[in-house]
């Protein structure tokens, strides 16, 4: 009789093991995270074309979905589009931090934020103006210093964006005869819908 009880205990307790050992672990919360990269084209041809980027999964957009708000920022020579407006259905939009260093900006503001315009996309273009300064002795494109761009996506999501280089392989000081429009930036995005970015 005592086997019986022992053996009928050892089987529920090897059955409730086995069970528990069956239950799915909880998919971890989605958390911000930096990347970096290198050589995204903008309009290297004689084609005048955008290049549209994604920052949720870091891919360039071909096809259909740039028409979507399956992208969030578009590249063409100097230019930086948003997914709004007249460059794409999305709820795209931008606002462009000065004098600040990329870990400085943490939240995404709650007012501020400008859509792309006929003409006049949410972030300025111009030397000076937007991201960049043009050196006309050199005719060298730089990343104006201290600029963080702070960019609502096209789901409305956020992210901040430091650009780092216009020019093929990011060099450290660029002489103007490196293959040109290729940019090369920072950022981090910011999946689960908040404004945090840090």
């Amino acid at each position: 009789m005592k086997n019986i009880m022992f053996l009928f205990l050892t089987a529920i307790i090897l059955i409730g093991c086995k069970e528990d050992s069956l239950t799915e672990p909880e998919p971890p919360e989605p958390s911000a995270s930096e990347h970096t990269i290198y050589n995204v084209p903008a309009d290297t041809g004689s084609h005048n074309r955008v290049t549209y980027f994604r920052f949720s999964d870091s891919t360039i957009v071909m096809g259909n979905d740039t028409a979507t708000a399956n992208w969030d920022i578009g590249f063409k020579s100097t230019t930086i589009y948003t997914n709004s407006g007249s460059s794409g259905p999305g709820q795209g939009a931008a606002v462009v931090f000065r004098g600040v260093n990329f870990s400085d900006v943490t939240f995404a503001p709650d007012t501020g934020f400008n859509t792309d315009a006929a003409g006049a996309p949410a972030i300025p273009t111009g030397s000076g103006n937007g991201w960049y300064n043009y050196d006309f002795a050199t005719n060298v494109i730089s990343p104006l210093p201290g600029v963080v761009l702070v960019i609502r996506t096209g789901d409305g999501k956020y992210a901040k964006v430091q650009i780092l280089s216009y020019y093929k392989d990011a060099p450290e000081n660029p002489t103007g005869f490196e293959p040109a429009r290729y940019y090369s930036f920072k950022y981090l995005y910011q999946p689960d819908g908040s404004k945090n970015l840090e």
